[in-house]
């Protein structure tokens, strides 16, 4: 077993408000894949985790690709890792790849929501322009073929602000979570206001589930999704408006991955917080997946953590209970090299209410 614990720091023991249910523990740092070990750059997103039988499926971006592997969750890579392609891209993207996954009981259907990026000077990374789609798999993630996009910044691709200015705007990783009949997609716009822009660190689109699976394996494309503005599901994916979920200032706090917690009946986040860039990490709850609260941060780690993911421990790791692993990938260097695929390591968390 590649655990290993290391002298990391946490926030320890957080006591929610009076009468606001259990108080949530958080576990010691371990270390489950090495930077020797860890695939390169993996993984470079949000993970989609399915249970396999005895083993786990983890789905990830990678250098612009998704890679797929499978293990434990004490070793995620311990029985193989491929590299994946997304087919008959319906754009022509420098970099799409992911990501979390939905898998339909039914059908058999897997749904990707991928993170994808233009470059605004290729062949340089940075900066870039990102949107998130949907990819689709009839058979257990063998292969993959794109749906289209669902979701894009108010701030079009074309704007002063990445053409000229030469910067970036990373949309999310997309994190979803299943509220009702509908999928919440959670992301960070960009809006143009007469000129000015101003970030939404903190958004959210949704889709009904069987309109999203009727498209995907019926027509080969998207549904419609509408993103949340001034309290209505109005504004499109594509291109429109949208409000922010949590006040934060600063373009580096973002969600990392959502959970719907059958313990404490909420959904619980995990965001990417300022000090940029040697960030943290912060805990939000919600009983609607609109309205957040309780909003504390719970890993403070010197350096550097990006690219979180939570995962139950039972047979659904998207949905959690009791206790819920916290997966990130940690640098100490990230701070002066820019480069966290140098000394990145997979670190987990064992999250536990009490």
């Amino acid at each position: 077993m590649l655990v290993e614990l290391i002298g990391l720091n946490a926030c320890g023991h957080l006591q929610r408000e009076k009468d606001a249910g259990p108080s949530l523990q958080i576990g010691p740092a371990e270390v489950v894949l090495t930077a020797e070990k860890r695939p390169y750059s993996w993984p470079d997103g949000t993970m989609g985790i399915v249970k396999d039988g005895a083993k786990y499926k983890f789905y990830a971006a990678s250098a612009g690709y998704p890679v797929s592997a499978i293990g434990t969750l004490d070793n995620p890579i311990s029985d193989g890792v491929r590299k994946l392609e997304i087919q008959e891209l319906k754009k022509p993207y420098d970099y799409v790849a992911g990501g979390p996954i939905y898998r339909d009981e039914k059908t058999g259907c897997l749904l990707m929501f991928y993170h994808a990026e233009f470059y605004i000077v290729p062949p340089n990374y940075l900066p870039f322009y990102s949107e998130i789609g949907i990819a689709r798999s009839l058979d257990e993630g063998q292969t993959w073929i794109d749906l289209g996009a669902i979701v894009t910044p108010h701030l079009p691709r074309t704007a002063h602000f990445y053409q000229i200015r030469r910067s970036s705007w990373d949309i999310g990783w997309g994190a979803y979570a299943v509220v009702g009949e509908y999928f919440y997609l959670y992301f960070a716009d960009l809006l143009d206001e007469s000129g000015v822009n101003r970030p939404v660190n903190h958004g959210v689109a949704r889709a009904r589930i069987v309109d999203v699976l009727q498209a995907a394996t019926e027509h080969r494309t998207v549904s419609d999704w509408k993103k949340y503005f001034e309290g209505h599901w109005s504004e499109p994916g594509i291109g429109g408006k949208s409000s922010t979920l949590i006040e934060q200032r600063g373009e580096s706090f973002l969600l990392g991955d959502i959970s719907y917690n059958e313990y404490i009946r909420k959904y619980i986040a995990v965001f990417i917080g300022e000090p940029w860039p040697n960030s943290d990490l912060y805990w939000a709850e919600s009983e609607d997946a609109l309205q957040w609260t309780h909003f504390h941060k719970i890993v403070d780690d010197p350096g550097h953590e990006m690219y979180v993911t939570l995962a139950g421990t039972e047979n659904q790791p998207r949905r959690s209970g009791r206790e819920v692993y916290l997966y990130y990938v940690h640098s100490n260097e990230f701070g002066k090299t820019g480069d966290r695929n140098r000394d990145g390591r997979v670190i987990r968390r064992r999250l536990t209410f009490q």
